[in-house]
């Protein structure tokens, strides 16, 4: 039970939003980033190295393997020089129609005694054919294969053997169908073949004829299967026209090869890329061979790249786990030892109640929580300072509330108005003191109202509207009201009861003096930054400037010694209730009338707490 309460308590401060749990959630949370950035890099280099290691391993094997085959090719040529410069080969291509049958027999002989040589000798080779544009034709089998009716100088790769522009060399002639061969021959007859050819030219350069070597794609492919660098590596020969030329997959001959981002191989000799082929993601290598136009390719999925750099990312996810938990157990560590001096500072606050004030002082290890013991010991002092303050300040509070009774109706005001009425009454106005009796009894009943001393700004507006009506009546209509309100919303805004009406019979008393002519009264509120801007206006005599000066310096001083009972009240109510930055502003023009500017809290500055409940 021990055990788990002090777990719950090194978990309490961790399951709520202080300053311990967020120093141990910003330096676990660095330290994990850290480590999470520090293991996808080491993963990422961890492949990219291994991809490196692939690419370089392949490049090793596509050159020995370009390597084999310029050697098996050049042992092809010295195959093909050799049929090429026999004297029985060139006699035939050149006169065998005009020679007599014993000397075409021994020239023959001569053929099928070489043709023993390389059939016995070159393991690249699958048959050589001597084709003269005189019509004759000949192998390495004495013709036993070949179809007696083929027209194999009507075929285009002869036609290119015997007329191609190249210098007096060997003629690569690409990949075509050997369709020559009787069909009883299944592992020639209608296969695709890559050949290569030497003319064989008279005394003028022009071709007689060629000798055309016929090579084995399947022992080419044998050549690349030996060397390839894995199991899923293929290595093939493409065409200048990316044809496929040799491939382990015999379906895949003689197809273009076509796959996005193929076209970075005419940007350079060699090079490699990733690129999606047949679906799959995979590392493609590509490099020159011995013969012109014709590239090796080689294809390694990644994902056997990938899967070879296993091993390594679980060696490296498992250092990152153990990491991972020893950070933790230190965090936890470091921010059990941060979280002690603050539970000691927290009990001292704490241990200050409402009848002591003493605050003991003590050592909290660090200097920063010490100087906050200290700086907590001064406000205490404070406290106690504005303790006294505040008793004072409730006591010219309850001033100001009896001052403001004075402010309400004044008996010589009630006096005028039964006064006016009985006028009316004589009069046989019915109407008007009707009228009259209303608004009297509505200011009555509004000034006499005990329950509250805050009200709405319709309310305070409708107190004055009543008592301009009353004195309109008593200046028979000299006096004209009028209130405008830009934001009907702020009708609603709390209002500071009976602030209006000592202002507008100051304006009447001082600024028309007791006897108004063309005399108007304006009430203007508008919304602003702060509030709301009651602004009080008059076309009054106005006052000078030293007369303003005084005014204003009088509402922050004793009502009693200026005289100005009323309008020191307004302010000294306002800033006791909302503070220093609310309360009156005066502005005068000698001749042209008083503006007295109200500066009023709205309903969110008065009443904070329905703004959050709102958001």
């Amino acid at each position: 039970m021990k055990t788990k309460g002090r777990i719950h308590a090194l978990l309490r401060p961790l399951l709520r939003r202080t300053i311990i749990r967020n120093v141990l959630v910003s330096y676990l949370g660095i330290n994990l980033l850290l480590l999470f950035l520090l293991g996808a890099v080491s993963i990422r280099d961890s492949t990219d190295s291994m991809t490196e290691e692939i690419t370089e391993a392949s490049y090793r094997v596509m050159e020995q393997a370009a390597i084999g085959f310029r050697f098996n090719l050049e042992e092809a040529k010295r195959s093909l020089a050799g049929f090429a410069g026999h004297p029985s080969v060139v006699h035939m291509i050149r006169a065998g129609d005009r020679m007599g049958m014993q000397e075409k027999l021994l020239h023959e002989r001569n053929i099928s005694d070489l043709a023993f040589g390389v059939s016995s000798f070159q393991s690249l080779i699958s048959d050589i054919l001597i084709l003269g544009r005189n019509g004759y034709v000949n192998n390495l089998d004495g013709r036993k294969s070949l179809r007696w009716d083929y027209p194999f100088t009507e075929q285009s790769w002869f036609r290119e053997s015997v007329s191609s522009p190249h210098a007096q060399g060997f003629v690569t002639l690409g990949l075509h169908r050997q369709n020559y061969y009787v069909s009883s021959l299944l592992s020639k007859s209608n296969t695709s073949v890559l050949s290569i050819a030497l003319p064989i030219r008279d005394a003028g350069q022009e071709p007689d004829g060629a000798v055309i070597a016929n090579l084995d794609l399947r022992k080419i492919n044998g050549l690349f299967e030996q060397s390839a660098y894995g199991s899923e590596e293929q290595i093939f020969m493409i065409d200048g026209n990316r044809t496929v030329i040799v491939h382990k997959d015999s379906g895949m001959i003689g197809r273009t090869l076509d796959f996005p981002g193929i076209d970075r191989m005419d940007r350079g000799e060699s090079g490699s890329f990733v690129a999606t082929v047949g679906g799959q993601e995979k590392l493609v290598i590509f490099q020159p061979t011995a013969v012109e136009g014709l590239r090796l390719l080689s294809t390694v999925p990644m994902a056997e790249i990938r899967g070879q750099a296993g091993p390594l990312r679980a060696k490296l996810a498992g250092i990152l786990y153990v990491c991972l938990l020893l950070n933790t157990l230190v965090s936890v560590l470091l921010t059990v030892r941060l979280s002690r001096p603050f539970s000691r500072l927290l009990h001292t606050l704490d241990s200050v109640g409402e009848d002591s004030l003493y605050v003991v002082p003590k050592n909290y290890k660090y200097v920063e929580l010490n100087l906050i013991g200290r700086k907590f010991k001064e406000l205490v002092a404070r406290i106690e300072q504005l303790v006294k303050l505040n008793y004072s300040s409730e006591i010219a509070l309850q001033e100001a509330q009896w001052k403001s009774l004075q402010s309400q109706i004044q008996p010589h005001f009630l006096f005028n108005t039964l006064q006016l009425l009985q006028t009316e009454i004589v009069c046989g106005s019915a109407a008007d003191s009707n009228k009259i009796i209303l608004a009297l009894s509505s200011l009555l009943r509004y000034s006499m109202q005990r329950s509250s001393d805050t009200v709405t700004l319709r309310e305070e507006l409708g107190n004055v509207r009543d008592y301009v009506f009353i004195l309109a009546k008593k200046y028979d209509n000299r006096l004209s009201f009028d209130c405008e309100v830009e934001d009907p919303a702020l009708l609603e805004a709390p209002a500071i009861k009976l602030i209006l009406q000592p202002i507008v019979e100051n304006a009447i008393l001082h600024g028309f003096r007791e006897n108004p002519v063309d005399a108007e009264i304006r009430i203007r509120v508008t919304p602003v930054k702060r509030g709301m801007l009651v602004t009080v206006s008059d076309n009054g005599c106005g006052m000078s400037r030293e007369r303003r000066e005084w005014v204003s310096r009088q509402l922050g001083g004793d009502a009693s010694r200026s005289g100005s009972i009323g309008m020191h009240n307004v302010d000294r109510r306002i800033k006791l209730r909302y503070g220093p930055g609310f309360g009156l502003r005066i502005r005068s023009t000698p001749g042209r009338g008083t503006r007295i500017h109200i500066v009023l809290p709205g309903a969110a500055d008065v009443h904070p707490e329905k703004e959050e409940k709102v958001s």
